[in-house]
């Protein structure tokens, strides 16, 4: 399909990054009709490239000069009419081909010594106060709750043996200032067995990359047999199903480590329960963000070893505000 905006849609090859990119582009693309190519990129030298690129960006009448002395990237045929990216190490190239081809541009995310203006929208989730900038309540995902709703549905009815509650746990790992070691991940999977004895549930799980095959050892060894019903061992045996698994179960946790794995499952329109473990804290900013999370009525929080209050009750839904986000990005442009 060529109809439509043509957007280069810029990849640093980071999960969290290339789904909110992908998320704000599939949401826009409900208003206004895109035509969204990938073009992945490689930061070189980034300690050094983000001291020089800046300036370079102010002063530099020579931007594809720019960007082959930065970065690894290799153009589609056709030019865009539309940039878009999110993370830090594309925001330097999303910048440099917008003075290039004279075009608007989205950024999510820190602008990298990057001012408001080098963007036509900038989407934080805290405000900036910056003409360009969009302040967030949640960041985008290329999540359909419908879909995920009909597609976990499918797969409980084929792949678990079990008529009760379903609750899914997401495990992240190691990040936003939280630290987790082999004793955290077998009191989060001790913590889980007496959940499901005492509720009379089973669990889903999904590991990460973060989890180190050290934690999901420990974690497989620490939850009791009798209270799984599936597992995706991301070390052992990856399976790309995790939307499923937020379909099929009754309420879905989340380790408070990743803010795109907690968007993600915001986005997917099921009760959330955001669990608190491992050693550390994340910084005030992000906790602000939680707490926010929390009073719109996304999600609970609750500590590893602290008593469940039951499933929590959603507010508003999240595609609400991934449709109130692409409209005023899209006004931001001028497009619509």
């Amino acid at each position: 399909m060529t109809d439509g905006l043509r957007v280069w849609l810029l990849s640093d090859g980071v999960p969290g990054h290339l789904n909110q990119a992908r998320g704000v582009a599939y949401w826009m693309a409900k208003h206004e009709p895109l035509h969204v190519v990938e073009v992945p990129l490689r930061l070189r030298a980034r300690t050094l490239s983000r001291r020089i690129l800046p300036v370079w960006i102010k002063r530099s009448m020579d931007p594809l000069r720019a960007l082959e002395w930065a970065y690894d990237v290799h153009y589609p045929a056709d030019a865009p009419e539309l940039i878009v990216s999110a993370g830090g190490n594309t925001a330097f190239a999303n910048a440099l081909l917008n003075r290039r081809f004279g075009v608007p541009n989205v950024f999510i995310g820190s602008g990298r010594r990057l001012d408001g203006d080098s963007f036509a929208a900038h989407l934080t989730l805290e405000s900036t106060g910056t003409p360009t900038n969009i302040p967030m309540t949640l960041s985008p995902s290329n999540v359909d709750a419908r879909e995920i709703v009909e597609a976990g549905k499918n797969w409980r009815e084929i792949a678990v043996s079990w008529d009760r509650p379903l609750f899914c746990m997401a495990c992240g790992g190691n990040g936003a200032g939280v630290r987790y070691g082999v004793k955290d991940w077998i009191r989060l999977g001790n913590w889980m067995s007496r959940m499901a004895s005492k509720l009379g549930i089973q669990w889903l799980i999904s590991t990460s990359r973060r989890t180190t095959s050290t934690g999901e050892s420990a974690l497989r060894e620490a939850i009791a047999p009798t209270a799984l019903a599936y597992a995706v061992w991301w070390h052992q045996h990856p399976e790309p199903i995790f939307h499923k698994l937020l379909g099929a179960a009754d309420c879905n946790f989340v380790t408070h480590d990743s803010m795109s794995m907690i968007n993600e499952c915001i986005s997917a329109e099921r009760p959330l329960v955001v669990v608190e473990g491992g050693r550390g804290r994340p910084d005030r900013r992000y906790e602000n963000v939680l707490e926010k999370f929390t009073q719109l009525g996304f999600c609970r929080r609750v500590h590893v070893d602290t008593e469940f209050g039951g499933v929590p009750t959603l507010s508003a839904p999240a595609s609400e505000y991934h449709h109130a986000l692409a409209r005023e990005v899209l006004g931001k442009l001028s497009i619509k």
